[in-house]
């Protein structure tokens, strides 16, 4: 290996030298021709587009890849002169990019949709009811319904009850969840066998929605659905591993090579599982849970380095906290009340100074925090708690400029959404390092009330994802699935149209927020890599960096932006491997 090793760099040298040697004197006698030894890789993909994420939006024809790792990119004549494949892909001008590295999923409970009620786009409380009762036959009597994904501002926008699910079952326990995951719908078996009644106080953080004589409708906002959740079976480990091997089936259909994942430590077994037997096809950064106490994390955290995984299959990256809940629910914690709801500011999970103080107490420990925060008052507070974990680092660090740097590269905590953040706190993201992690199809499935529920002066600052780039702030980009399809291409669309599927409104929703398709492109590869500390090993296409590839079947880069959302993913390719071919 030495010897072809040497042999090729002699031969490309001498390539090198040949033009200018001829060049210099026509009485120079000709230089012999060198023979090119071909290094053998493992795949080429040739007469391609290569967008490669670097940047600097550098273009290629074709690639070598050897094992796992991308050894070449350069022109078809290039690669083609210096390489031969085991197997070569004639790409016919197709678009490669990194593979999409989706920066926050719920894998599993993503999959474990997929295996029950799913009420996303039920467009009314009928339909939504017809799901369940249709789902009512193939249980038996007693056995709980679960689902999740229905939306109230699709129907009147009023909240269903407890009554309109005992119609459709009333001898089985409903228990299902909004879209966006934070209000859960119950009906009256289900409230019972929690013991939820009139009596019951919603726990800190959470609501119980009550009609006029005190009883509980059955709508349970925030920690108050914990009252019900408490009581649902858990899922058996092998519905776990069906739900995880349906996810990985999705992730490979849309070319997802990395996912950034909620699923909680637990989901680390599963996917070791997965891994020994050759069928994990994505890369796992998992995330842990902040409100477990510093002892339980470092115990996991000690723990999972035992088991002498490979950190570029399955990792522990950052700890998952809430500070409020959404906007669709009107429990994101603002610092004014809802333009449509005068009375009502949202819900903190927690007071300030408890949230500054675990933030503090975890950065201190050394974890990467992630914190789900939705409207401009919880956005500041988790700004505000990592300030104070900045400045604890300055005061273990006599030079301060050193610990600044030191907390902005070390930590990379992140907040999860972004989604509605005050004029004057943008500059902070990017003063502290914080990476604003974002999900584009946010925007086009909210924006049919989220001005009314902001105000024309707040949502100016809402779904920014083109205001934080401009200000320096990493942006990555996810799916949220199950809360949004697992589909990148929506998210790519919406990103650089901020317009529903169907094309509205005309010019896009404040449309100074879109962006270019190739930095929608980079959000979803190379910043996504760098919020789990990864830029070095994946996110461009470069010489050096993991073969995680997506074959598309347009040119992202030149097509019309209505025509993003028919794009698929032609090949999925995972450290080299073929995982999917359509």
């Amino acid at each position: 290996m030495k010897l072809i090793r040497a042999t090729f760099a002699l031969s490309l040298v001498a390539l090198v030298l040949l033009p200018a040697a001829s060049h210099r004197s026509q009485a120079v006698a000709p230089v012999a021709a060198v023979a090119v030894v071909q290094r053998r890789v493992s795949l080429v993909l040739t007469n391609g587009k290569i967008f490669t994420a670097d940047g600097r939006g550098t273009i290629a024809e074709a690639v070598a890849v050897d094992n796992d790792r991308i050894v070449a990119v350069g022109t078809n004549a290039e690669i083609a002169r210096a390489y031969t494949g085991a197997r070569t892909v004639d790409l016919r001008g197709r678009l490669v990019t990194p593979g999409f590295n989706d920066a926050h999923i719920h894998f599993i409970g993503g999959g474990l949709s997929l295996l029950r009620v799913e009420l996303v786009g039920a467009k009314t409380l009928a339909e939504a009811k017809r799901r369940i009762a249709a789902k009512v036959k193939e249980l038996p009597t007693g056995a709980w319904i679960l689902g999740r994904g229905w939306d109230h501002t699709l129907w009147s926008g009023q909240w269903p009850t407890r009554a309109d699910l005992d119609a459709v079952a009333p001898n089985n326990p409903v228990f299902v969840q909004r879209v966006d995951g934070h209000v859960s719908w119950a009906n009256t078996l289900a409230l019972s066998k929690a013991s939820v009644t009139r009596e019951t106080r919603a726990p800190e953080g959470g609501e119980i929605l009550r009609d006029a004589d005190g009883q509980p409708t059955g709508i349970l906002k925030e920690t108050a659905a914990a009252l019900i959740a408490r009581v649902v079976p858990e899922p058996t480990r092998a519905e776990r591993m069906q739900a995880a091997e349906r996810a990985l089936a999705e992730a490979r259909r849309f070319g997802l090579t990395s996912i950034q994942d909620n699923s909680g430590y637990e989901a680390t077994e599963l996917y070791r599982e997965l891994l020994q037997a050759g069928k994990l096809t994505v890369r796992v950064a998992e995330w842990g849970n902040f409100e477990d106490s510093v002892e339980k994390l470092n115990a996991q955290r000690a723990e999972f380095a035992t088991f002498k995984i490979d950190p570029l299959r399955i990792r522990l990256t950052a700890i998952k906290g809430y500070v409020d809940g959404t906007l669709g629910s009107r429990t994101a914690a603002m610092l004014a009340p809802f333009a449509d709801d005068p009375h009502n500011s949202g819900i903190p999970r927690r007071p300030p100074e408890e949230l500054t103080r675990m933030i503090v107490e975890r950065d201190a420990a050394g974890f990467q925090i992630a914190l789900h925060a939705i409207g401009d008052r919880a956005n500041r507070m988790a700004l505000d708690g990592f300030e104070a974990a900045r400045e604890g680092t300055r005061k273990v660090n006599a030079h301060q400029a050193d610990a600044d740097l030191a907390f902005r590269l070390l930590a990379r905590h992140r907040i999860e959404h972004s989604q509605v953040v005050a004029p004057t706190d943008f500059t902070r993201f990017n003063d502290l390092g914080v990476i604003a992690s974002m999900q584009p199809s946010h925007a086009i499935s909210d924006k049919r009330w989220a001005q009314d529920r902001l105000g024309e002066y707040r949502v100016q600052g809402a779904y920014a994802w083109h205001m934080m780039r401009s200000f320096g702030v990493r942006v990555p980009f996810g799916t949220d699935w199950p809360v949004e399809p697992i589909n990148p291409y929506l998210g790519l669309y919406a990103a650089v149209t901020r317009q529903s599927t169907e094309g509205e409104p005309t010019g896009g929703w404040w449309p100074q927020e879109r962006l270019s398709i190739a930095d929608a492109i980079r959000c979803y590869t190379a910043e996504s890599a760098y919020a789990s500390f990864e830029e070095t090993q994946k996110g461009q296409i470069v010489p050096g960096m993991l073969a995680d590839l997506t074959v598309h079947s347009r040119d992202l880069l030149t097509i019309k932006p209505e025509e993003i959302l028919q794009t698929e993913a032609s090949m999925t390719i995972l450290g080299g491997r073929v995982v999917y071919e359509k």
